[in-house]
C-alpha cells in the first residue's frame, strides 16, 4: 500500500513539474483580440454635459468604450467602422421604474393566466424594451431575477436588468393583490399563488419586514421595494393611507445597508414620504402629494425621486378605465396633486430619475418612450437627457457589491464607460422629444458591445 501511495505521489509531482516547466498553451479564442468599432463623425452627449461635443470618434473594443477623440483615431485594420454621419452619440437609455414581468393587471394575472404565458410575454416585453433604445431598466418589483438571469446568458434579447424581486407589502397594503375572499398566510397559512411565485412578500411589524427583506436579497434583488402608502392599481387601499411604520422602514433600511444596497419605496402621501425618508429610505417611487417642505428635505438627504409623470398626469379616460370605476377615482386624485411634483422637484433640486411605471396590455408598454414629452414640458432637453442617463446611473449604483455590472460604467460616454450607446437623428440637447419617435429617430442601439439595431 505504501509503495502504492508513493507511486501516486511521484506521478502528481512529475505532473505538476511538466506543467511549470510545459504550460498549456493558452487557446486561440483567449488570445484573439477583441472586436473594435469605431464610431466616425458623431456629435457626442456624455450623459452629463450641458452640449455635445461635435466631430467626434468613438471607438469599442470588446464590450467597453476604449477611446473618444476629436477626428480619426486609429484602429486595426479588422476593425468595424460605422459613420454616424453628424448623428448624435448618447447612452443608452435607462428606465428606472418599469415591471416586466405585469404584462396584464394583477387581477387578470392571479386569475386568468398560466405562469409560463406570463414569463413568455415578459421576454416580448424586453426585447422590445431594448428595441426602443433602453439598454439598462430597473425593475421595481416582480418575479424578474430569472429574467435578468436568461438575458445574462443570452438566451433572452433585453436591456441590462436591475430586480427587486418580491416587493414586501404590509397586510391590506398597496402588494396586498389577494382576491376578497382569500384568506391571510400569517393567520390561515394559506399563501396566495402571486406570492408563491414570488412577487410579493406580506409582512408587518419590523421582525418580519426584516426577514421579508432578507428573503428577497436571498432569492437575488439588487435593491428592495417596499410599499409605504396606497396605490392606484391595488383594490383594498385608499390613496389616503399610510403603511408601514418608522420601526419596518428602519428594519428594512438596516437589513438592505447590511448586503450594501437600498430601499425604495411606493408612497403617494406627504407623510408616508417623509417617515420613509427619515428612516433612511434612498428613493421615493411616485411621490405626487408631496408638499415643498418634504421636497427640501429629500434634496437635503439625496433622496432620488421616481415621479413616473406621464402616467401620473394622464387622464382615466385617456388609459380606458372605466370612468366609473374607484381606479378610475383614484387616478384623477393622482392628476390633481401631480401638478406640482415636477416644478417643486426641479425648484429645490431634488434628483429626479427617468421612471414610467407602464404595464398591463402591450399598448402601455409602448407608451415608455412618450415620458420624453411630459418632462419636456417642465425641463430643459438636457436636464432631461440626464435623468434617463447619468441620474439613473447614479442611483443603480447605490446597490453597490449587488450591482452585477461592475466591468465598466453605466449612464457615460467616456472611456472605460460600457458599450451602451445609441445613435440619434437630430440633437436631443435642443428637442428631447425626438427620443419619444425611436422607431425612425433612434438609428443604431448597442448594448454591452453588441449591435441589436442599425439602420445605417
Amino acid at each position: 500500500m505504501l509503495c502504492v501511495r508513493a507511486l501516486v505521489a511521484t506521478f502528481f509531482a512529475a505532473c505538476l513539474l511538466a506543467l511549470m516547466i510545459y504550460p498549456v498553451p493558452v487557446s486561440a479564442a483567449e488570445d484573439k483580440p477583441k472586436p473594435q468599432v469605431l464610431f466616425i463623425n458623431v456629435n457626442v452627449f456624455d450623459g452629463k454635459s450641458d452640449k455635445l461635443a461635435e466631430g467626434m470618434s468613438v471607438l469599442v473594443e470588446g464590450n467597453l468604450i476604449k477611446k473618444i477623440a476629436k477626428g480619426d483615431t486609429e484602429v486595426r485594420d479588422d476593425a468595424k467602422v460605422i459613420d454616424g454621419g453628424g448623428r448624435t452619440l448618447m447612452p443608452g437609455l435607462m428606465d428606472a421604474h418599469v415591471h416586466l414581468a405585469l404584462v396584464r393587471r394583477p387581477g387578470e394575472i392571479l386569475n386568468d393566466y398560466d405562469w409560463m404565458y406570463v414569463g413568455a410575454l415578459s421576454n416580448e416585453q424586453a426585447e422590445e424594451m431594448l428595441m426602443r433604445g433602453f439598454t439598462t431598466v430597473r425593475d421595481i418589483g416582480g418575479p424578474t431575477v430569472g429574467l435578468h438571469r436568461a438575458i445574462e446568458e443570452g438566451y433572452v434579447v433585453g436591456p441590462r436588468l436591475f430586480s427587486s424581486g418580491p416587493y414586501i407589502t404590509q397586510t391590506s397594503g398597496h402588494g396586498d393583490f389577494r382576491n376578497y375572499n382569500d384568506l391571510h398566510p400569517g393567520i390561515y397559512g394559506q399563501y396566495s399563488l402571486m406570492e408563491m411565485q414570488g412577487w410579493l412578500i406580506m409582512a408587518d411589524g419590523a421582525p418580519e419586514v426584516t426577514r421579508a427583506v432578507r428573503e428577497a436579497l436571498r432569492y437575488g434583488a439588487k435593491q428592495i421595494k417596499m410599499m409605504a402608502g396606497g396605490g392606484v392599481s391595488s383594490p383594498y387601499d385608499p390613496l389616503h393611507t399610510v403603511q408601514g411604520g418608522p420601526e419596518e422602514f428602519s428594519a428594512a433600511v438596516k437589513a438592505a445597508e447590511q448586503w450594501g444596497t437600498y430601499v425604495a419605496v411606493h408612497a403617494y402621501t406627504d407623510e408616508a414620504v417623509r417617515q420613509a425618508v427619515e428612516a433612511g429610505v434612498m428613493c421615493i417611487e411616485h411621490g405626487p402629494f408631496l408638499t415643498e417642505d418634504t421636497m427640501k428635505l429629500m434634496a437635503e438627504k439625496g433622496v432620488f425621486l421616481a415621479p413616473t409623470a406621464r402616467i401620473s398626469l394622464t387622464s382615466p379616460e385617456d388609459v380606458g378605465l372605466d370612468p366609473n370605476s374607484g381606479t378610475a377615482a383614484k387616478l384623477r386624485q393622482v392628476n390633481e396633486g401631480a401638478a406640482n411634483q415636477l416644478k417643486w422637484a426641479k425648484e429645490y433640486g431634488v434628483t429626479l430619475v427617468f421612471s414610467t411605471d407602464q404595464f398591463g396590455a402591450p399598448e402601455n408598454f409602448k407608451e415608455q418612450s412618450n415620458e420624453f414629452l411630459t418632462l419636456a414640458e417642465v425641463f430643459e432637453p438636457v436636464e432631461v437627457l440626464r435623468m434617463a442617463t447619468s441620474n439613473v446611473a447614479a442611483l443603480l449604483d447605490l446597490s453597490g457589491e449587488l450591482n452585477p455590472y461592475r466591468e465598466g460604467t453605466l449612464g457615460v460616454i467616456e472611456d472605460g464607460a460600457y458599450a451602451d450607446i445609441i445613435l440619434v437623428e437630430g440633437d436631443p440637447t435642443r428637442d428631447v422629444t425626438i427620443l419619444s419617435d425611436y422607431e425612425n429617430k433612434i438609428d443604431l442601439i448597442m448594448k454591452d458591445g453588441k449591435i441589436y439595431k442599425n439602420t445605417l
